[in-house]
């Protein structure tokens, strides 16, 4: 699993989640600004991923540590919907992660 894959199977919660984490370990911190590394937070991610909460396959610990993860990540591009991962990486600040509060997120994303 190369870098790219691993990311995307960490973000998108994907079957191989575990096992992308120990390969991304593989690849340090070295990082180049080659665009084929990047993986970039598209809204159909961002919505997948808010359904995962909303249908209770994922916590709101979960929620917040993904995140995090994206948040921390040079390699993953989130710009679009940085207000978003903003948000649930501090839900301290910007307001619980509720099943309420993430329809209302996921009902503006979506419209």
């Amino acid at each position: 699993m190369n870098r790219v894959e691993s990311l995307t199977q960490i973000i998108t919660f994907g079957k191989y989640r575990e096992q992308a984490f120990t390969e991304l370990a593989k690849f340090g911190f070295v990082f180049t600004d080659d665009n084929d590394d990047f993986v970039e937070i598209s809204d159909s991610i961002l919505a997948a991923v808010l359904q995962k909460f909303i249908s209770g396959c994922i916590s709101e610990d979960d929620l917040e540590e993904w995140a995090n993860f994206i948040e921390c990540r040079d390699d993953i591009n989130c710009e679009k919907n940085e207000g978003y991962i903003y948000a649930l990486a501090n839900p301290e600040l910007m307001g619980a992660i509720t099943t309420k509060n993430i329809h209302k997120m996921l009902a503006v994303l979506t419209n």
